[in-house]
């Protein structure tokens, strides 16, 4: 059976939600700072959007089954649907069009930033409903150079977070999707897991049902294949540019976009992955689609890409966790400062421990207080910290340090 609350609710969450205990829920605020101090010193300025909308903001942008996965309620007295956010780029959208329209009609580049929860009703049992980004969208600036800008951004701040050495992956959207338009009517949803697991032989199939020319044949062969280090776009065959000038132009401001990157972040642009064959993500996505992997998460860190009238991409802080956490798992460190504890309850002991708390938080320490405590006890609770005070039963302080976990160390005795 269940554990079940005082008040007769089963004491587990809803599926795809948890909790963060004090470490896990410190590190995300230093991860989070960490992150928005990098988009800061880009010059990214930060923006926060609500947590519910008009549901026709999200419906506008997203593909019908994204739709299905917003948690939508009637808003009491207008009768109208909203729901709560299941996605940043819609808001920022929304947000661009009410308030910035005047500078982006100037020409001006606009950077945003933010940090954010997103909702999205679970799909499977492992799945999380609730996320924790932390991003950044870039407006009013479709030009290769903004593409790298993203690309070099997103590197430094995982590289922020404490995650070196972290695989990109970039594709272009546009060149798949430009592929299936010349197809005939077919399963586009097969063809698409077909590819995302670089399937060539089901591809090969799957093209032998269908009544397609040379080019096509070739070309959803080669999607299985172009995948690789940035030179992989050297293989593309020069007949097959030419025959399709929309592909030239695209693997053209790709190539461009990877050279930018080069020339700024040489060891960067060798730890690139392109992927021509790169299809999944939001069906708003229309250029630039990235992500970043590192180890020990079977997620993305990274997610993003350009859409109509912007660019940008989310850290996922769940998944950016999962890989700190296998990669150094003293990560969540202790908070330090100094912990106050009185054997007793007495009133006057308690008020010691108060004028000892204020006179450490004066002097910019974090400092709290425990009482009825045994010393055993208190160096337990004590484990956030870097020092105890104890107040033991004859009004005498005791001041211990602890350099280690768990490994206390006495350093000195006073009158209380």
């Amino acid at each position: 059976m269940s554990a079940r609350s005082p008040d007769g609710v089963d004491a587990v969450l809803p599926r795809g939600a948890r909790d963060l205990l004090p470490g896990a829920a410190r590190r995300r605020r230093a991860v989070t700072d960490a992150l928005l101090a990098v988009f800061d010193r880009w010059g990214y300025d930060p923006v926060v959007t609500p947590a519910i909308e008009y549901f026709a903001v999200f419906g506008r942008w997203l593909a019908e089954r994204e739709r299905q996965r917003c948690v939508r309620f009637i808003e009491a007295g207008s009768g109208e649907l909203v729901t709560l956010r299941s996605d940043i780029t819609p808001q920022i959208a929304r947000l661009a069009e009410q308030q910035l329209r005047e500078r982006l009609a100037a020409g001006e580049a606009v950077r945003l930033c933010y940090a954010a929860d997103v909702v999205r009703l679970s799909e499977g049992a492992r799945e999380q409903s609730e996320r924790h980004q932390v991003g950044v969208e870039l407006l009013g600036d479709d030009a290769p150079e903004a593409d790298a800008e993203l690309i070099l951004l997103a590197d430094a701040a995982l590289r922020a977070a404490g995650v070196a050495g972290a695989t990109l992956e970039v594709a272009d959207v546009g060149i798949a999707r430009g592929v299936f338009e010349r197809l005939p009517s077919c399963d586009v949803e097969a063809l698409h897991g077909l590819l995302a697991r670089k399937d060539a032989a089901g591809v090969a199939r799957f093209a032998a049902g269908l009544d397609l020319g040379e080019e096509p044949r070739r070309w959803l062969g080669l999607l299985c294949e172009l995948f690789g280090a940035p030179g992989i776009l050297e293989h593309v065959p020069e007949d097959i540019r030419a025959t399709w000038p929309w592909l030239a132009e695209r693997l053209a401001r790709l190539e461009d976009t990877l050279a930018l990157v080069r020339g700024r972040a040489p060891e960067l642009h060798a730890r690139l992955v392109v992927d021509l064959g790169e299809v999944r993500g939001f069906d708003y996505y229309t250029g630039l689609r990235l992500r970043a992997w590192a180890p020990g998460s079977a997620r993305p860190l990274v997610v993003g890409g350009r859409y109509a009238g912007g660019a940008g991409f989310a850290v996922e802080l769940d998944a950016l966790e999962v890989s700190l956490d296998a990669t150094d798992g003293d990560r969540a460190a202790r908070a330090g400062g100094v912990m106050i504890a009185v054997h007793g309850r007495e009133p006057r002991l308690r008020a010691a421990a108060s004028a000892r708390a204020e006179a450490e938080r004066a002097a910019g320490r974090r400092a709290w207080i425990q009482a009825g405590l045994s010393l055993e006890a208190a160096q337990a609770a004590a484990a956030e910290a870097d020092e105890l005070v104890y107040i033991g039963a004859d009004e005498r302080a005791e001041i211990w340090s602890q350099g280690q976990p768990g490994a206390w160390r006495r350093a000195e005795e006073s009158g209380a």
